[in-house]
């Protein structure tokens, strides 16, 4: 395992630049009927960097910056599409790789203050230098009141994950993660999202983590500083590679 801070051989650093070139080469070509699209079609494309990309607690680029783009369509009628990806650096290598996710669902309104997403999303990785294939499916439910508090619940069928515990391949995981935000002035937003991740059968533990920030967004651009937190287990099975303590300054500009 790569510690954090560690100096990045020159093949790491080429690795990379390989790696994000077919990220922009791969979400190019899925934008290309974005600009050909009609002024009623409602297409979203999305440029970002971070500080640090981390998901469910884990830093996928060991403390270490990452740019992201996507892009997504969704229909009048709810049905969505999109392609997201980022530069990363998977646990337990430590060396660069690409994560695309393509995903797609529906989102429909149960009332006026309630709605309910499905969402299906497949994630790759492009030119990971781990001997086994990480690539997993994630079928998710979320439940919104007001934009204001989501409450989600995760299935992911075909986890492979190493982690200090051990290597499990193939195998059931679930999630449980509730989020919510809170004006505080003008455009300033008080954000928080706290997840329970059920790994008991690929490990025999779950672990908890979660962030509280403040956000800034506009029509354009969102900016987020956040602050991670995680359990002892979460060290305890992903050492340097647990996002717990750790700040994040991130910022987004959508087309």
């Amino acid at each position: 395992m790569v510690p954090r801070g560690a100096k990045r051989r020159p093949a790491a650093v080429a690795r990379r630049a390989v790696t994000l070139h077919s990220l922009v080469v791969l979400v190019a070509l899925a934008a290309l009927p974005f600009s050909a699209a009609r002024a009623q079609d409602n297409w979203n494309a999305t440029v970002a960097a971070t500080t640090d990309y981390v998901l469910r607690g884990i830093s996928q680029t060991y403390g270490g910056a990452a740019g992201q783009l996507g892009l997504s369509y969704q229909t009048a009628q709810g049905w969505f599409a999109g392609v997201w990806g980022s530069n990363v650096d998977p646990y337990p290598a430590g060396a660069s790789s690409a994560e695309v996710d393509l995903y797609a669902g529906l989102s429909q309104p149960l009332r006026d203050d309630l709605a309910l997403r499905a969402t299906f999303t497949r994630y790759s990785y492009l030119h990971d230098p781990r001997p086994e294939r990480y690539d997993y499916s994630e079928l998710a439910a979320t439940l919104s009141y007001l934009d204001r508090v989501a409450l989600t619940v995760s299935y992911l069928p075909d986890s492979t994950s190493y982690s200090n515990l051990g290597f499990a391949h193939d195998k059931a995981a679930t999630g449980f993660e509730v989020a919510a935000g809170w004006p505080a002035w003008r455009r300033l937003e008080l954000v928080t999202s706290a997840g329970y991740y059920d790994l008991h059968r690929l490990f025999g533990v779950g672990y908890w983590a979660g962030k509280a920030g403040l956000a800034y967004a506009d029509q354009h651009v969102t900016v987020e500083l956040d602050r991670f937190v995680g359990d002892r287990t979460l060290t305890r099975l992903y050492g340097d590679a647990s996002a717990d303590g750790t700040w994040a300054l991130s910022a987004a500009v959508r087309f």
